[in-house]
């Protein structure tokens, strides 16, 4: 047996070798399966939540405006836009015939959003008017005027109505960290819930 060791070490060597790569190789593997599974499951999470949220408030009253959490009612009445949005052939003209303060909490709802997720550059690089503008308008009307202003200096950057509008990384770097360094403490989809509470009449039509 040790001759056979001394004889064929480099045969043991190998061996050796390959059951560790193989360990790592399942290890690895479970540690993609788990990450996977982790994945599915919030998936599944967030589109049960989305539903519960599109149920609840599916149809407005006042006495369910008024009770409602901020951030709840703003997500909800916005999940329910976007559904009736998709399951529409026209949504331009599904889009262009919400109220102003429709298409603003349409709007803000993607921008808060991606911003959350992404960074506040992801919105508009992904989006164009009249959804980004009105985004905007949304921004003046729910934010403090200094979120306002780091937003609107970003959407300068992307609009393609401007001519002088250009992409300066550095520039939007900083404009993605002011914003995160000034939201990091708030929550956007309450201050957008609490417009929808003060002005309830334009969600009840």
């Amino acid at each position: 047996m040790l001759e056979n060791i001394r004889d064929f070490w480099y045969l043991y060597v190998l061996l050796f070798i390959f059951i560790i790569i193989t360990i790592f190789v399942c290890i690895k593997a479970f540690g993609a399966a788990s990450r996977h599974s982790k994945e599915v499951n919030a998936l599944i999470a967030k589109a049960k939540r989305n539903k519960e949220l599109r149920d609840a408030y599916k149809v407005l009253t006042a006495e369910i405006i008024a009770k409602a959490p901020s951030a709840e009612l703003f997500e909800g009445v916005a999940l329910n836009m976007e559904a009736a949005c998709q399951k529409t052939e026209d949504t331009n003209g599904f889009y262009a015939s919400l109220s102003d303060g429709q298409k603003k909490v349409y709007a803000f709802y993607y921008l808060a959003s991606e911003a959350k997720e992404f960074g506040l550059s992801a919105f508009f690089k992904e989006s164009a008017r009249p959804l980004t503008s009105d985004a905007v308008a949304a921004a003046k009307e729910f934010l403090s005027s200094d979120i306002y202003a780091v937003i609107n200096e970003m959407f300068a950057c992307y609009d393609e109505e401007n001519e002088t509008a250009s992409v300066i990384p550095e520039t939007v770097d900083r404009l993605n960290e002011e914003f995160k360094n000034l939201t990091n403490d708030i929550d956007l989809f309450t201050l957008a819930g609490e417009y929808i509470k003060n002005n309830a009449s334009e969600f009840l039509k």
